[in-house]
């Protein structure tokens, strides 16, 4: 490759780059804390919009595993609320026997399906499915990195309490100040912390048994 081209697919990067990231800029408004579903959904327009096909996020999701294994060994039928496009489903399909996956994007739902064929995913929020009202069908429902977009965070609490024998959640630590209260008001809560590369999460599990 010549100079000249080297310098064009350089320019071209760059303007993808600076394209990218304008959309996410203008995709992000009103997203924390609303249940905006139509701006998750624009994000969407991007495949992987939050970066998680990244070595940083591969470490998270192993992270995640293994302190899931610890404190529930394998698990039988597991919900991830807040699918995505399936990236960290991958890592949590290795832990149980079922999977299944609530996401409020439809493009992101169909990604997941494509990467998982062995997973049920649903759209919409977890409130609006209709098993939502079962009690205990889950050995484990999971939240990792999601709350922080919902506006009713102790109504999902609740949610999760009811569907899952047993829920996980794990969030972004800037975000800690908003959802510590609600996490270690609930009875038994056990918590841990994962890094890597300067960032850290805080990981909080309980059971309802």
């Amino acid at each position: 490759m010549t100079s000249t081209q080297t310098d064009t697919v350089g320019f071209s990067e760059r303007v993808r780059n600076a394209l990218r990231r304008r959309w996410l800029h203008f995709g992000l408004r009103d997203i924390s804390n609303n249940d905006n579903h139509e701006g998750l959904e624009r994000l969407y327009r991007l495949h992987d919009p939050w970066h998680l096909d990244s070595h940083r996020e591969h470490i998270r999701f192993d992270l995640t595993n293994r302190e899931i294994t610890h404190a529930f060994g394998r698990v039988g039928k597991l919900l991830e609320i807040g699918s995505g496009e399936g990236y960290q489903s991958m890592y949590l399909r290795r832990l149980c026997d079922e999977l299944w996956g609530v996401e409020v994007s439809k493009t992101a739902v169909e990604r997941a399906e494509a990467r998982l064929p062995d997973a049920k995913f649903f759209v919409g929020d977890v409130n609006s499915q209709p098993w939502s009202q079962e009690i205990k069908q889950f050995d484990l429902v999971v939240a990792c990195e999601v709350l922080y977009y919902i506006s009713d965070i102790q109504g999902t609490l609740g949610t999760m309490n009811r569907l899952g024998k047993a829920c996980f959640v794990s969030f972004f630590s800037p975000e800690v100040y908003k959802l510590t209260g609600l996490i270690e008001a609930i009875p038994g809560v056990q918590k841990s912390w994962i890094a890597h590369d300067r960032t850290a999460w805080l990981l909080a599990y309980w059971t309802n048994e």
